[in-house]
């Protein structure tokens, strides 16, 4: 009876050590920092690859269509924005992005878990840059409700900031990714990177 309580005790401690599990973060040179605060999300997927390819059109013909303006910082007037080229997307900024991304579920904002910049993402891919900028995004399904929701129309000045990260002339190179983690709260977190 003894022996049968003690091996249920171990099954029980292990399920327990298995459902409680902690995330590491990898720091550049390989080695784990140590164990973080928040329980890892038990299921992350990436956004297929078709929704990613949206975001990255519609946030190119934005920049080179029509409706490439945002509002003064007094709310009286557009600022337009012309001859805008096209980005390219940058297969180690959408590494950054994915990184990002994967953060962001359990850590919301511009601020990495481990509390550092958003930017330090490019420091630890070895990612050089003059000007960097980041859109974060929570809760759309698809690329085109993701972009819609960064283009910030009919928003003022102090609520364009992702509209004017993607009309900026500081930038030509883009990353963009997204995960789904759907025992999380908003279920699907999408991650833009643009640097020069």
């Amino acid at each position: 009876m003894k022996k049968l309580f003690s091996l249920a005790l171990i099954i029980i401690s292990m399920l327990v050590q298995t459902s409680c599990d902690t995330d590491f973060f990898e720091e550049s040179d390989g080695k784990s920092s140590g164990p973080s605060i928040v329980p890892v999300i038990t299921f992350l997927n990436s956004i297929p690859d078709e929704e990613v390819n949206t975001v990255f059109r519609l946030t190119n013909d934005f920049r080179t269509g029509s409706e490439a303006y945002y509002r003064n910082e007094a709310n009286t007037d557009d600022i337009r924005v012309a001859n805008l080229s096209c980005l390219s997307l940058d297969a180690n900024l959408c590494r950054a992005a994915k990184i990002r991304a994967e953060e962001i579920v359990s850590s919301w904002g511009h601020v990495r878990p481990d509390g550092r910049s958003c930017e330090t993402v490019l420091n630890d891919l070895s990612i050089a840059r003059n000007a960097s900028g980041e859109n974060i995004a929570a809760g759309n399904q698809s690329g085109e409700r993701t972009f819609l929701q960064w283009k910030e129309d009919g928003k003022p000045y102090s609520g364009q900031g992702h509209r004017r990260n993607m009309l900026s002339r500081n930038f030509s190179k883009i990353g963009i990714a997204g995960v789904y983690a759907p025992d999380s709260q908003y279920k699907y977190y999408w991650v833009m990177i643009l640097t020069d």
